[in-house]
């Protein structure tokens, strides 16, 4: 009971954090590291313990799938060559670099367990990312390769992760025993992911089919998705994290056509919820940690040895992930011809955002708070705090550094979006609307009752004049845009009176709760559709 009532009083606290964020020029993790640090200085503040397995299975599961979930898979092929040139090279990289600091920096730290903090740190963090780029429109490959990378080097850098644990641990390090076994361990559990993925894709078409599924069933399905993948990996000796990706890489692919439209807009709000909760309590966990962990690592290093290794090691991930971008992105054009031929120069504006946008996050944090209390012999694990600290101390760098920046570097070099999801949108809404007044003018055709003709009448004559808006170019087009953006304006205006119209009847008890909720939802998503409806019109 006592930790439920915990458990409420951290959402609380999360939501609380949240709204003061908007109002704060940070990034909002910064916002609730700082928050739950001062909570955790009240004087009646409870005690939270966490159990390190339990928070690295809460967290990243879940996040790890919805990346793969959201991530366009043709995009994704597209920019493989530099996705995996970040998610493996730029990774193993940063666990070199910053493990050879931390080692050389920190007295007595074992170079297996730097290694590991190297791996933690290396992971950039999706969400910090996107929330920056969706702002700016910036071009499309950039953020496919920021996202893809952020997506794969969770995966890459989790793995390594759990090898610098397990070489501490043995006591023994083997670069060719560990580089087999990474091998086996990543195409295990991507394979059975995909198994995984695919199995459930087919427990929930066959619920379908025997009409014993509903929103609710086919959307708790989609949470367990993620720890099957994981549970399953795990025991069998292959990378549970990779299983999570692949898991959610599948589902990405086969749930937009599956799903029907009910379940699709219940489960967006279910998972934006869920991933809400997820990213806002593990910051503020962090955070109410932080007091005990300053605390204990205070003992051992002063304040001024503190700051020296959090600037070397923030430093050298920073500054090396520049160092990599370069390098990493020409390379391959001057050393090969297919790649020359096949792809397109990346112009060094691009390059240069990609290796600015290396903030950490929720992933370096979950993967540093699993890092085990004991030894299997039962004592205490070796510089555990430090680690911790460390890696919050990269978190905390990069967001407030490269965070509050990233938006300035963007527009101080320029950089826009391109048009080709503009065409390929206009060519999607021109493709549907031809398929709509095709079937339409096959109804009109058979169509005898004189309401029922008049009916199909108003709606074709609705597609045409869509069809008439996509298909218009020039200064036309322009004076459609403003004649599409004035009618919506209308529409919300109208929407809102209605509104207010019929919540004044329930308010009055003219109208009864079920007479009044389906209007409600009625009118939420009538203005959802207007307000979510694009400038290039309307379908």
């Amino acid at each position: 009971m006592e930790a439920f009532e915990h458990a409420l009083f951290l959402l609380l606290i999360t939501t609380v954090l949240s709204v003061l964020a908007r109002w704060l020029p940070w990034p909002a993790p910064i916002t609730q590291v700082l928050g739950g640090a001062l909570v955790a200085l009240l004087p009646r503040f409870p005690v939270i313990t966490l159990d390190p397995g339990f928070f690295f299975l809460c967290f990243l599961p879940p996040l790890l799938f919805a990346d793969g979930w959201l991530m366009p898979l043709r995009e994704f092929t597209k920019a493989r060559r530099a996705i995996l040139m970040l998610a493996i090279g730029l990774v193993t990289f940063t666990t070199l670099t910053v493990g050879l600091t931390a080692h050389w920096l920190v007295p007595g730290l074992p170079l297996s367990l730097a290694f590991a903090l190297g791996a933690v740190v290396s992971p950039t963090d999706a969400v910090a990312v996107g929330a920056i780029t969706s702002r700016l429109k910036v071009p499309r490959r950039l953020t496919t390769v920021l996202n893809g990378e952020s997506l794969m080097n969770d995966a890459t850098g989790l793995v390594a992760f759990k090898f610098a644990i397990a070489a501490l641990v043995a006591g023994t390090f083997s670069v060719r025993e560990v580089a087999a076994s990474f091998v086996v361990v990543a195409v295990g559990g991507f394979a059975v992911g995909l198994a995984v993925g695919y199995l459930v894709g087919r427990l929930r078409d066959l619920l379908r089919r025997l009409h014993a599924s509903d929103p609710f069933i086919e959307i708790t399905v989609s949470l367990m998705t993620p720890f099957a993948a994981y549970l399953i990996a795990e025991p069998l000796g292959v990378s549970g994290i990779l299983s999570v990706v692949a898991a959610g890489l599948y589902s990405g692919w086969r749930d937009p056509i599956r799903m029907d439209a009910e379940v699709r807009q219940t489960a967006w709000a279910v998972w934006s919820m869920v991933l809400f909760w997820l990213n806002g309590l593990a910051f503020l966990l962090l955070g109410i940690q932080f007091p005990r962990l300053l605390d204990a690592v205070s003992h051992e290093y002063s304040p001024a040895e503190l700051a020296v290794f959090t600037a070397g090691v923030a430093g050298v991930a920073v500054v090396g992930r520049i160092l990599w971008m370069f390098p990493g992105a020409y390379f391959p054009f001057w050393l090969s011809r297919r790649v020359r031929e096949t792809e397109v120069r990346p112009r060094w504006q691009a390059v240069a955002v990609a290796g600015w946008a290396g903030m950490r996050g929720t992933v370096t944090l979950a993967a540093a708070m699993s890092l085990p209390l004991t030894l299997p012999d039962g004592t205490p694990f070796p510089h555990r705090d430090i680690v911790i600290f460390l890696a919050f101390g990269v978190i905390a760098v990069t967001l407030l550094l490269q965070g509050t920046t990233l938006e300035w570097v963007i527009r101080r070099l320029g950089l826009r979006e391109d048009d080709s999801r503009a065409q390929e949108e206009r060519l999607a809404r021109t493709t549907a609307v031809d398929a709509g007044l095709l079937c339409l003018r096959a109804e009109e055709s058979g169509a005898t009752d004189t309401e029922e003709a008049a009916a199909l009448g108003e709606v074709i004559a609705e597609y045409e004049r869509r069809l008439v808006e996509l298909t218009t170019e020039g200064e036309t087009q322009a004076s459609a845009g403003r004649r599409r953006a004035a009618g919506r304006r209308h529409r919300l205006a109208a929407v809102q009176a209605e509104r207010q119209a019929i919540n004044d009847l329930w308010r009055r008890n003219v109208i009864s709760d079920e007479v009044h909720r389906p209007l409600q939802q009625l009118l939420d998503y009538e203005e959802s559709m207007l307000v979510a409806r694009p400038s290039a019109g309307g379908h």
